[in-house]
């Protein structure tokens, strides 16, 4: 009778080590430790691509002081945007090095940085991903992004983030840059 009392507190044993899995133990899960912020350049800016970027207080370099909305448009390789601000609408090319707003049709009056005719250069044009704390699994969450203009940033807009195990990050399923990694630790993975 001990005999086999021991032999089934062996087994029972032997099953419960083996159903809390074992090996592997070197793999170890990464998170960001910051946000994704990366200057808007022409193989990015796809990421950001038909999201209405709202800024409520205007954006001064564009001579809006009322709720201003920035899109990012474009195909074929071509990038344009559109600008709509206090009933009006501007619309032209968009090229990077910093963002360049060049104005081919425009609603705003002469006279208004929106006017047809007139370049706008925004040096400091980038987006930034709310990465922080996501696990660097490869797998698609939302999260919020926003757009910087100089001294302007707009209001949150939601989009598709993957961190992958090499701090590589995608946005909308576009390669925007990268993240520092750092190791996940306590118990709640």
């Amino acid at each position: 009778m001990k005999k086999r009392l021991l032999l089934i507190a062996a087994l029972f044993t032997a099953t419960i080590l083996a159903a809390c899995g074992g090996g592997g133990g070197d793999e170890t899960l990464n998170t960001a430790s910051s946000n994704l912020s990366t200057n808007v350049t022409a193989s990015n800016a796809a990421a950001i691509q038909g999201l209405p970027f709202t800024f409520a207080s205007g954006v001064p370099d564009f001579g809006t002081s009322q709720t201003t909305t920035v899109t990012v448009t474009g195909t074929s390789g071509t990038d344009t945007f559109a600008v709509s601000s206090g009933g009006n609408t501007a619309s032209g090319q968009l090229n990077y090095g910093s963002c360049i707003f060049k104005f081919t049709a425009s609603t705003f009056p002469v006279g208004s940085p929106l006017a047809v005719g007139n370049t706008i250069t925004i040096a400091n044009c980038h987006f930034t991903a709310n990465t922080k704390g996501t696990t660097a699994t490869g797998l698609a969450v939302q999260r919020v992004a926003t757009l910087v203009l100089n001294s302007a940033t707009s209001g949150g807009v939601t989009v598709t983030v993957m961190v992958n195990g090499d701090g590589s990050v995608t946005v909308n399923g576009v390669g925007a840059g990268s993240v520092t990694l750092t190791p996940l630790t306590g118990s709640a993975i």
